[in-house]
């Protein structure tokens, strides 16, 4: 029962860090980066010794051996190994794993998979050494990659003067017909959305209003977000909510004619590098975890396209490029939507959507 509930307290805990500039931050960037050098010299033998590390990952194929390759240059004498496929089958085969004791995996990479094993009690709680330079801290799983949505527009369908100025302003009969939306309730970047926007806005009314608003635009639903990306940059929809912010960059770096709305704070959710709690390699799995949070891996994770966790890093895609620092970021942090995404959406979301 204790540990349960420190687990829970842990949960809780689960903070969105602001500020993505100034001294403060530059100070707490070198002094995380002096922690990580002496702690990677400490774990270093301990983990050549280990002699591996074994990720199972939801990531493209390319993106996990982008990610390992770069690992091995810095750490020769440690092999990598993965296994991916989605999410479902991810947490079926560690929890299978972890009843029947095997020992087949170190790291989780993955976004919406290590809540739910962690509640499954198999994660090993690890808070990083390098928390003050993450935008997004979680006290048990390090969030070493983010998922950035935003709200975007094709520039040839609607002015910027027409464009919505905030989130319930999409949800009105101007914008009838011309939205593109994901799909809320099959668990993807909307769904993290909406579960995001009712904890931080604490108001049921509000939301319950944004939900009936959005559902009344009379669109159809998409279940990939970056194939309705696709048909805004087409012009079949004026607006698409929301949108990854790398496909965006990618678009606008094209030329494409695609803008966002400044004034809408982005939505982040954590993309974890959660440690097994039988992982046969505890040393070379925490050193892993820490490198993907450090300088270099998080010019590996911004290599293959994946965003960066760590505040004020150079990036395609870092949240201070698009949007300003007075604008806080909404992170997803709902527990029970963490834990169990369709508990949750057929609680909150299935009886004002179908």
């Amino acid at each position: 029962m204790k540990k349960g509930l420190v687990m829970l307290a842990a949960v809780l805990m689960f903070s969105l860090l602001s500020g993505f500039s100034g001294s403060a931050q530059a100070q707490g960037g070198a002094m995380t980066d002096a922690r990580f050098e002496a702690l990677s010299k400490e774990l270093y033998p301990k983990a050549k010794q280990e002699g591996e590390v074994i990720v199972y990952s939801v990531w493209d194929v390319q993106d996990v051996v982008g990610i390992l390759d770069a690992f091995s240059k810095q750490y020769p004498g440690i092999k990598t190994t993965y296994w991916q496929a989605r999410n479902p089958e991810l947490i079926t085969k560690v929890i299978t794993e972890f009843k029947s004791d095997q020992k087949g995996v170190d790291v989780i990479l993955s976004d919406s998979a290590p809540p739910v094993l962690r509640a499954a009690g198999t994660i090993m709680p690890y808070e990083t050494v390098q928390k003050d330079v993450l935008i997004l801290h979680d006290p048990t799983m390090p969030v070493v990659s983010m998922q950035i949505q935003a709200v975007a527009y094709n520039t040839k369908k609607l002015k910027a003067e027409d464009a919505p100025k905030n989130l319930e302003d999409i949800a009105t009969p101007k914008y009838k017909g011309i939205v593109a939306l994901d799909d809320p309730m099959r668990g993807g970047p909307f769904s993290t959305q909406l579960a995001a926007l009712k904890e931080n806005w604490k108001d049921d009314a509000k939301w319950t209003r944004f939900v009936k608003g959005l559902k009344a635009l009379n669109v159809p639903v998409h279940r990939s977000t970056s194939a309705m990306f696709r048909l805004l940059v087409s012009g079949e929809y004026s607006i698409a909510l929301p949108v990854l912010l790398v496909d965006l960059a990618r678009e606008q770096e094209k030329g494409s004619p695609i803008d966002y709305v400044k004034s809408i704070p982005p939505i982040l959710f954590a993309r974890y590098g959660a440690i097994y709690a039988k992982s046969p390699h505890p040393n070379a799995s925490k050193l892993f975890v820490e490198w993907m949070i450090s300088p270099a891996g998080q010019a590996a994770v911004d290599s293959v396209g994946r965003e960066v966790s760590r505040k004020g890093f150079p990036s395609n895609t870092a949240i201070d490029k698009f949007w300003s620092s007075d604008l806080k970021p909404i992170g997803v942090s709902d527990r029970v939507f963490l834990e169990d995404p369709k508990k949750w959406l057929d609680a909150h979301v299935k009886p004002l959507w179908e």
